[in-house]
C-alpha cells in the first residue's frame, strides 16, 4: 500500500510515542528525508524544545537530530573499534556519533544502499537499540529510510529479519501532495507555480541517467538556492545544475511569463484588472504577487485582501487555494484576517 507525505507523518508520530522504529521506502529523489527532517523539526516544536541536528547530548531544552547516510559509512563507523582491555578482555571504543543523552531522532537514511556489515550492526539499533555494550538513551527513537530496490539506484533488498522488526511504510508521491507538503515548508514561489503549472515536471529520475535530473529532492535543493535571491544571469545555470537542462529549459520558459503579467500594482491597489486567458500565466501572476505581498510590510493586509479578491476571479479556486497555502507559509499573520477566513470557508469542501 502506497502512503503519502502526509500519511506519512502520521504514521511517524505514531511509531515515535510508541518507540517504534519506523522505515520509510520508496523512489529515488521523492523526499524521504526532508519527510524525516520536518516531522523532527515540528515534534521538537511541539514539545517546546529547540531542535538541535547533530547532537548527540541535548540538554533538558533541546531535542536532539542525528542523520547517518549509512551508504557512507565503514562497520567501525557504527560499530565501534575493538580493543583488547587491560585484562584481556574485549570490548568496543566507540566514534563520538551516537546519542549519550537526552531525547531525539537517530535518521538512519540510504539503508538500503549499505553494506552488509554496516546493515547488520545498523539491525541491532532497530531491534534491540544497542551496538554491544553501547545502549541508546530511552529518549531517542530511530527512524530509517531507504529505495527500492527495484529503482536500481544501488540499492540491495532489504533482508528479512530488518523487515520484520520496524513499521514499513512505502511512501508515494502524487504532484498534490508534494504540492502540499512544499507548502508547508516554505519551497520558493516560483518552483511551486511551475509545477503546479507543469506536473509532470516533478519527477523525471532515471537510475541510467548520471547527470542532474528534475525529482521532489532537486526542487527542494534548487528552492533553496532561489531563496537566497541570486543574481538573475546564474539562475540557469543553478537550475540546470539541480534539475538538468530539459527542465531547466521549461522552467526558464515560465520564468519568462513574468513579462506577461498584469500591473502587479494595479492588482493590489484594488484596481479592476483583466484576468490571464493561459494557465501558465495565471501561476506566473500568483507567484509574483506571493514574491511582491512579502515584501508589503504594513500594507500586507490591504494588497493580501485586493489580491485574494483579484484571484477569486480565476476559473478555478484551486488557483486561491495554491495562492493562499503558500503565501501563508511566508507570510503567516495572513491566517489571522478575515479574508483568509472567508475564503476558507467559501471552500471548505476542498481540501485546503
Amino acid at each position: 500500500m502506497n502512503t503519502s507525505p502526509k500519511k506519512a507523518t502520521k504514521i511517524l508520530d505514531s511509531c515515535y510515542k510508541s518507540k517504534t522504529t519506523a522505515f520509510l521506502i520508496g523512489g529515488t529523489g521523492i523526499g524521504k528525508s526532508e519527510i524525516v527532517k520536518t516531522f523532527a523539526k515540528n515534534k521538537a516544536k511541539e514539545l517546546g524544545l529547540k531542535f538541535s541536528q547533530d547532537c548527540i547530548a541535548p540538554n533538558d531544552s533541546q531535542f536532539g537530530y542525528i542523520d547517518f547516510r549509512l551508504s557512507l559509512m565503514e562497520s567501525i563507523d557504527l560499530g565501534g573499534l575493538p580493543i583488547v582491555n587491560d585484562d584481556g578482555t574485549q570490548s568496543r571504543a566507540f566514534l563520538p556519533n551516537l546519542p549519550t543523552s537526552g531525547q531525539g531522532i537517530l535518521f538512519l537514511d540510504e539503508f538500503a544502499q549499505a553494506n552488509m556489515s554496516v546493515m547488520a550492526i545498523a539491525g541491532q539499533l532497530l531491534h534491540e537499540k544497542r551496538i554491544g555494550e553501547y545502549i541508546m538513551p530511552e529518549g531517542w527513537t530511530v527512524i530509517c529510510a531507504g529505495n527500492r530496490a527495484s529503482d536500481r539506484a544501488g540499492s540491495i533488498a532489504i533482508p528479512s529479519h530488518a523487515i520484520g522488526r520496524v513499521v514499513m511504510i512505502n511512501v508515494d508521491v502524487s504532484t498534490q501532495d508534494w504540492l502540499d507538503h512544499a507548502q508547508s515548508i516554505g519551497v520558493h514561489e516560483n518552483v511551486l507555480g511551475f509545477i503546479g503549472f507543469q506536473h509532470h515536471y516533478l519527477n523525471n529520475f532515471d537510475p541510467k541517467v548520471k547527470d542532474a535530473q528534475a525529482s521532489p529532492r532537486s526542487w527542494v535543493r534548487l528552492s533553496d538556492l532561489l531563496n537566497t535571491d541570486p543574481v538573475p544571469e546564474i539562475i540557469q545555470d543553478l537550475s540546470a545544475g539541480c534539475i538538468g537542462e530539459q527542465a531547466t529549459i521549461e522552467f526558464m520558459n515560465f520564468m519568462s511569463l513574468k513579462n506577461d503579467v498584469p500591473d502587479l500594482r494595479e492588482i493590489v491597489a484594488g484596481k479592476d484588472v483583466a484576468i490571464p486567458d493561459q494557465g501558465g500565466i495565471m501561476y506566473a501572476t500568483i507567484c509574483a504577487l506571493i514574491s511582491a505581498i512579502k515584501q508589503a510590510g504594513d500594507s500586507t493586509d490591504e494588497w493580501f485582501d485586493n489580491a485574494m479578491a483579484y484571484i477569486n476571479r480565476f476559473p478555478s479556486p484551486e488557483y486561491g487555494i495554491f495562492f493562499v497555502k503558500t503565501l501563508s507559509t511566508a507570510v503567516p499573520e495572513i491566517v489571522n484576517t478575515k479574508t483568509y477566513g472567508d475564503f476558507k470557508v467559501a471552500n471548505q469542501d476542498l481540501e485546503f
